[in-house]
């Protein structure tokens, strides 16, 4: 089975071009920067909310140490492809809302929420070398991208596309894995474009809202009779 060891190795990983990895790394930045401005001045208008996030995007881009790009890629790298993917999608939500609502309500994240909650532990665990495997050095292996891309793809192929398209949750994932594919960002590793420290925090702030959100559903009163007692 010799053919299976360029698939397996972790030797020799793939890391992308010193250009590219400089770009996604500010390009991220920026996104994450213009989402978490856009988010603080929710309560302004549209028009102030887009000059918000233009100006935390123009400045992030530049070139320079004086940039913030600069100094949360020293401290934190780069984000990762689905917080970019993530952060993009809901900028565009923000910024160019439809002209007509549906009526039918957003489904939550659901149980999916705990896939990267727990891969976030796993390899947390992994990094204080307490488990048995190197799970961290998986992410180099090209077979591991298959497989993944073919779990994410699953959703796609039992509901069909047209049910995908309306779940964040569905085309999330295989997004980040085939920009992954194609450009090796952030660092050539396939754990770091699906998961980094801040988006694995901020999923623990989705899993306590959602969390609540269900508490009190129960807690509500269903019935007229149970409101008068």
């Amino acid at each position: 089975m010799s053919w299976l060891s360029p698939l397996l190795s972790t030797s020799t990983p793939s890391l992308p071009v010193a250009w590219a990895m400089h770009a996604g790394l500010a390009l991220g930045w920026a996104l994450v920067l213009a989402a978490l401005g856009v988010g603080l001045t929710c309560r302004l208008s549209l028009r102030t909310r887009r000059v918000v996030a233009a100006v935390l995007v123009a400045w992030t881009l530049l070139p320079g140490p004086l940039t913030p790009d600069y100094w949360l890629g020293l401290a934190f790298h780069a984000p990762s492809l689905s917080a970019m993917l993530l952060c993009g999608w809901w900028l565009w939500r923000s910024l160019f809302p439809p002209s007509h609502q549906s009526s039918t309500p957003a489904a939550g994240p659901g149980l999916l929420l705990l896939v990267p909650l727990a891969l976030g532990y796993v390899l947390l665990l992994d990094t204080f070398a307490v488990l048995p495997w190197q799970v961290y050095a998986w992410g180099f292996s090209p077979l591991l991208l298959l497989v993944l891309l073919l779990m994410a793809l699953l959703p796609w192929v039992f509901s069909g596309a047209s049910r995908a398209q309306a779940g964040l949750t569905r085309w999330l994932t295989p997004a980040a894995l085939l920009l992954y594919a194609a450009t090796r960002l952030p660092t050539g590793n396939l754990w770091d474009a699906l998961l980094d420290p801040l988006l694995w925090l901020f999923l623990h702030g989705l899993l306590v809202r959602a969390l609540y959100r269900r508490y009190k559903g129960l807690k509500r009163p269903t019935s007229p009779a149970a409101t008068r007692d």
